[in-house]
């Protein structure tokens, strides 16, 4: 069974996928901003790939059921001249909607093999219902990755690997060399390398981390940051040097 798709080729609709026949969530795309019919055409790739690919990955990767806060969800695809948001931004997750730039969705990787699509925005609706995050890109690097990997993108998944690898390398001997400098995104930093070592050490500790996350109880950033920390040194074992090297470089005691 092809996924499902209603009206023209600038909008369309998709409800099922191959091997489903009803998905939880109903996935549309609206690219009538799009004034090349070349690039119209790639809406449809697109938009199934977002609703038999990259949504059950991540699914599968948090354990979210994104059906409980959005039980339809729309793309809506801008050319650079018509783009309603600030210059700068490529995509704009609005809850339950997701405005994009063509040349970051739909002609995104179009000539790879799976086609157009996007593990970037996304993501951000799925990670809304996480409640008060330290930062708007927490666990974003390991859970891109483990999609690509999920969705079949061994290539993609590769580079993202190799990035990791020198990011986290690279991360560690910046906070390294400025220990004991006022820093404000000192927490954020620790908490990225930490975050991509452990995914680095077993990728699946990437679902660890969603299945590990306390319940938010404060709205300060101090308690954003201790929230995660607490996860971070729990998927690493309870081991000591996490929770130090977290509390040297930048992050409150937890």
């Amino acid at each position: 069974m092809a996924p499902s798709r209603v009206v023209a080729q600038s909008e369309i609709t998709v409800s099922s996928c191959p091997k489903q026949t009803k998905i939880p969530i109903t996935f549309q795309i609206d690219c009538t901003h799009i004034k090349d019919t070349a690039t119209q055409q790639l809406c449809r790739p697109f938009i199934e790939n977002q609703a038999c690919k990259v949504f059950p990955a991540y699914r599968k990767i948090t354990g979210i059921k994104l059906e409980e806060t959005c039980p339809s969800l729309k793309f809506t695809i801008y050319d650079d001249d018509n783009w309603p948001h600030p210059k700068g931004e490529g995509g704009l997750a609005l809850h339950c909607a997701v405005d994009y730039l063509s040349q970051y969705s739909v002609k995104f990787r179009s000539d790879s093999k799976l086609g157009p699509y996007d593990v970037h925005e996304l993501l951000h609706e799925y990670q809304l219902a996480l409640g008060p995050l330290p930062e708007a890109h927490v666990l974003f690097t390991s859970s891109m990755a483990e999609a690509m990997l999920e969705i079949g993108d061994t290539e993609q998944y590769e580079v993202r690997l190799k990035r990791m690898k020198e990011e986290a390398q690279r991360l560690k001997e910046k906070l390294e060399s400025d220990k004991g400098k006022p820093a404000t995104d000192a927490c954020n930093l620790a908490q990225t390398q930490v975050e991509e070592s452990l995914y680095l050490e077993n990728s699946k500790n990437v679902y660890m981390f969603y299945l590990k996350l306390p319940p938010g109880k404060g709205t300060s950033q101090a308690d954003r940051e201790a929230r995660f920390n607490r996860m971070f040194y729990v998927v690493a074992g309870g081991k000591g040097p996490v929770k130090q090297f977290l509390i040297d470089h930048g992050c409150s005691p937890f």
